[in-house]
């Protein structure tokens, strides 16, 4: 099984990134609409969209939204909260990011470090491949991602924190380009210590400039942060581009 698999499905996931809460998505969600508007790109595709928090705030401000994500736990769940707010334009199917739909779309959206998750270069590569072949010719293509240079930087190699009358112990390395997470919980409620793993290959905007440039895009916009800031390499906690389909 895929780490991201084995984690993203975890309740424990869900426990301990509670704080990327509602006002988190709708602070995205209103950078989002000032670069394309529901009235002129009325169809979005959130591309790995987990438990569909940035795809059901899109929704609700007046997209029609497909969230897809390569977990069938994660989209049961994302269908069921969608379900109870009873919103017509918003739905949810499994997919696989580098795998392209038949359908196009206006937009597409990869938000919150969805991306980078593959070892190789080639496959990451793909995933841009694929966005490109589901977007209207000029449709608008957002990737919300880390600042790599910054994580390099300011990488906290150990922490430990409680949670939930739990110990939650991290470690983080960089090996091979790419950021390495291992946590681990402990605590009287677990039978057992449980640990998982995240991995995301870091890449910095020269790559993403080439790789767009390579597979159909124009660079248009890069921003530092959810509230709009121009990126600046030594202090942006984000870079999110905005790149257009030639």
């Amino acid at each position: 099984m895929s780490w991201f698999k084995e984690w993203f499905d975890s309740p424990l996931y869900e426990k301990l990134y509670a704080y990327r809460n509602k006002n988190e998505a709708n602070k995205l969600a209103e950078l989002i609409e000032r670069e394309i508007p529901a009235s002129k790109y009325r169809n979005v595709l959130d591309l790995g969209c987990g438990r569909g928090r940035h795809s059901i705030t899109l929704a609700e401000r007046g997209y029609n939204v497909l969230g897809i994500d390569l977990s069938k736990e994660v989209i049961a769940k994302a269908g069921q909260i969608a379900g109870e707010k009873d919103l017509p334009n918003l739905q949810f199917q499994v997919g696989d990011m580098r795998r392209p739909l038949d359908k196009t779309f206006d937009a597409v959206v990869n938000l919150f470090t969805t991306f980078g998750y593959f070892l190789k270069d080639e496959e990451n590569a793909k995933v841009i491949r694929s966005v490109n072949s589901m977007l209207h010719v000029n449709g608008i293509f957002i990737l919300d991602y880390l600042n790599a240079y910054k994580v390099r930087r300011d990488l906290v190699a150990e922490e430990e924190e409680l949670f939930r009358d739990m110990t939650v112990h991290i470690e983080r390395k960089i090996k091979r380009n790419m950021v390495y997470k291992k946590i681990r919980f402990t605590g009287d409620k677990l039978e057992q210590p449980i640990q998982y793993q995240e991995r995301v290959k870091l890449y910095e905007l020269d790559w993403f400039e080439k790789t767009f440039n390579r597979n159909g895009f124009q660079l248009e916009r890069c921003y530092g942060s959810y509230e709009g800031a121009d990126f600046e390499k030594e202090e942006s906690p984000r870079l999110l581009m905005v790149a257009r389909k030639l």
